[in-house]
C-alpha cells in the first residue's frame, strides 16, 4: 500500500537523541517514515517537508525518490492510501481534511489535534465518516505494558477501579498531555465523562480572553466520569501511570520499563509492594510500528479493526476537546466544566519560546 508522511522532523522521521538513549523498548520504532518502512504490507512512497534540509535528509536516510515541499501535490500526485502526519499543530487540521477529500483512508496524526474548537467540530465531521481510519500520537494505549496494567485493574482482583493518577512532571498543555488525557480515555474504557477541572500556569492570552498564545502548564487537573472514576494529572515526576483500586494499586512506571503492583497479604492492613512479574514478552518492536499495523489492518478490510479504529477517533476527539476544556475550567476560576461547555471561539496557538506545539 503507498504510504507517505508530511513533515519530516522529530517525530515524522527522527526521534530525538534523550528518546534513543533512555526509553525503554516498547517506544521503538517511534517515527513514523520508520514505522512505515517496518511494514512489510506498506511502501514509504513519498515525504513532504516545507524546509528543504530536512526533507533532503529524511529523503537520504528512507531512501525515497518522491519528494514535495507542498502536501496537496504530494497527496494529489502520489495518491497514497496511508498518511502519517507529523507538522506543527498550526494548519494540521486543514492538512487532515484535504487528505481526507482526496482519497486518503487512513492518517496517523500527531498529537495535538487542532488548533481551536472550530477547527475541532469539522474534524468531526470527518471522522464521521466510516470509510476514514485515524489513529493518534498518543501511542501508549497501543503498547502491551500499558494494556496490561488496564486490564489487572479491571479485573476485579484488586476490587474497584476509582481513580487514575498520570504523573508527567510540569508538563504542558498541548506538547505533554495530550498523552495524559489520552491515557485516563483509555483505561476509562466506554464510561462516560461528566466533567473537567484544570488549574493551569503560564496563560498568556492573545487578542481575546478566548485566544490563548502560550503553551500553559498543567499545576493539576481532573476528568470526572461516571461512576465515580476520577483521572487526575499531576506534576509528580517520572512518567507514571498510577491505577488505584479498592483493594490494591497497579503502576506502569517509568513510561512502561515495568508494572508494580501494591496490595494486602493476608491480615496485613497496610499494601506490600512488588514488581508484577506476569507481563507478557514485549514484542521486539511496538511504538508506532503498532498503530500503523492496526490502520493497515483496518485498509486490509478487517471488520473487527475497523470497530475499534471507530472507539480510537472517538478518543482522539474526545481527547482534544478535554484540553480546551481545561482551558474553560480554568478561566472561570477552575470551576467543573463539560465538555459540552467549551466556547466555540476558543483557540489556542500553543508557543513556547520561538516554536509552536
Amino acid at each position: 500500500m503507498r504510504s507517505a508522511v508530511i513533515g519530516c522532523g522529530r517525530m515524522g522521521a527522527f526521534p530525538s537523541e534523550s528518546m534513543r538513549r533512555f526509553a525503554p523498548r516498547c517506544w521503538f520504532p517511534l517515527s513514523h517514515a520508520e514505522a512505515i518502512q517496518r511494514h512489510p504490507g506498506l511502501e514509504l512512497s513519498a515525504l513532504c517537508d516545507a524546509n528543504p534540509r530536512s526533507l533532503q535528509r529524511a529523503a537520504d536516510a528512507y531512501k525515497v525518490n518522491r519528494t514535495y515541499s507542498d502536501y496537496r501535490r504530494l497527496i494529489d500526485e502520489v495518491r497514497p492510501q496511508l498518511v502519517g502526519i507529523a507538522t506543527r499543530t498550526i494548519g494540521r487540521a486543514q492538512i487532515i481534511q484535504h487528505a481526507a477529500d482526496n482519497g486518503v483512508r487512513a492518517l496517523h496524526v500527531e498529537k495535538p489535534l487542532c488548533n481551536s474548537a472550530r477547527e475541532l467540530a469539522t474534524l468531526a465531521r470527518t471522522f464521521a465518516r466510516a470509510d476514514l481510519f485515524c489513529t493518534y500520537g498518543t501511542i501508549r494505549r497501543f503498547m502491551r505494558i500499558y494494556e496490561t496494567a488496564g486490564n489487572l485493574a479491571q479485573s476485579g482482583a484488586y476490587g474497584v477501579l476509582r481513580e487514575i493518577r498520570v504523573n508527567m512532571g510540569r508538563g504542558m498543555l498541548y506538547w505533554t498531555h495530550p498523552h495524559s488525557v489520552d491515557l485516563i480515555l483509555y483505561i476509562g474504557g466506554e464510561r462516560s465523562l461528566e466533567a473537567v477541572q484544570a488549574r493551569l500556569g503560564n496563560v498568556v492570552f492573545g487578542g481575546s480572553p478566548l485566544e490563548i498564545t502560550s503553551d500553559p502548564f498543567i499545576e493539576s487537573a481532573s476528568i470526572y466520569f461516571e461512576g465515580g472514576l476520577a483521572g487526575h494529572i499531576t506534576q509528580a515526576p517520572g512518567c507514571d501511570l498510577v491505577l488505584s483500586c479498592s483493594d490494591g494499586e497497579i503502576a506502569v512506571e517509568n513510561d512502561g520499563r515495568g508494572i508494580r503492583i501494591s496490595a494486602r497479604q493476608g491480615e496485613d492492613p497496610y499494601l506490600s509492594r512488588a514488581a508484577y512479574d506476569g507481563l507478557p514478552e514485549t514484542p521486539a518492536e511496538e511504538g508506532t510500528l503498532v498503530p500503523i499495523s492496526h490502520l493497515a489492518r483496518c485498509l486490509a478490510g478487517d471488520a473487527a479493526e475497523a470497530r475499534l479504529n471507530g472507539r480510537s477517533k472517538a478518543h482522539i476527539l474526545q481527547g482534544q476537546t478535554i484540553l480546551f476544556a481545561m482551558i474553560q475550567s480554568h478561566l472561570e476560576q477552575s470551576r467543573l466544566v463539560r465538555v459540552t461547555d467549551v466556547d466555540p471561539d476558543m483557540t489556542i496557538y500553543a508557543k513556547t519560546g520561538e516554536n509552536f506545539a
